[in-house]
């Protein structure tokens, strides 16, 4: 559902509500940067992503959203426990806030309020830029891996949340971001997340006044 005014996206970030996951425990170790590959939009990636970082005690998490629009909200945030979503709606309708593709949902932000409310949040990092180079990939993954390791506190193992394509570790078709971060900074695994079919639902995302 796209929800049109900052007050009805606080509305259903408040009422969100998470739901237990199964993982795959075996598949999983605690290595001080984890990528996450997700399918876009699906209403339960919040929640996996919640049950990963309870599991495994980290404390940073990476998105793919652009730092230009979004890193300076996040950084507020951490600092005050609250969200400026009337700032977030004064954004032109271009901006990327209101793409609709599923990278940013109000479950995103229902996670990052609980991880901060329990203590298990240091740090928030927007890896992606606006206006990538178009037409190649490989250059926008090599500039969000980059950031991500520019910004990231070491001392804080951390989650990182994008497409599963740029979470790749063995990508034949070229270099990915989470191949680059790797080259430097060894203690890196990737996991894909999975669901059943026919369990995943479709998240709430942001959508510029009518």
């Amino acid at each position: 559902m796209i929800i049109s005014s900052p007050e009805e996206f606080a509305a259903a970030v408040d009422a969100y509500r998470f739901v237990e996951l199964p993982l795959d425990a075996a598949a999983i170790r605690a290595p001080g940067l984890l990528f996450v590959g997700e399918s876009h939009g699906v209403r339960e990636n919040p929640d996996a992503l919640y049950s990963l970082a309870v599991e495994l005690g980290t404390r940073a998490v990476a998105f793919e959203w652009s730092h230009e629009e979004m890193q300076a909200p996040l950084d507020a945030f951490l600092r005050t426990g609250s969200f400026d979503f009337d700032g977030l709606w004064s954004l032109p309708p271009s901006a990327e806030f209101f793409c609709g593709d599923g990278r940013i949902t109000t479950g995103h932000f229902a996670l990052l309020d609980r991880l901060r409310r329990e203590n298990r949040l240091d740090q928030v990092i927007a890896s992606d830029r606006l206006d990538p180079v178009p037409n190649d990939w490989q250059v926008r993954d090599r500039e969000m891996a980059e950031r991500l390791l520019a910004e990231w506190d070491l001392r804080s193992p951390i989650l990182v949340l994008v497409g599963g394509d740029h979470a790749r570790l063995d990508a034949t078709d070229g270099v990915t971001m989470a191949m680059v971060v790797a080259r430097a900074y060894p203690d890196v695994q990737s996991v894909m997340l999975e669901y059943p079919r026919g369990s995943s639902k479709t998240a709430d995302v942001p959508g510029p006044r009518p």
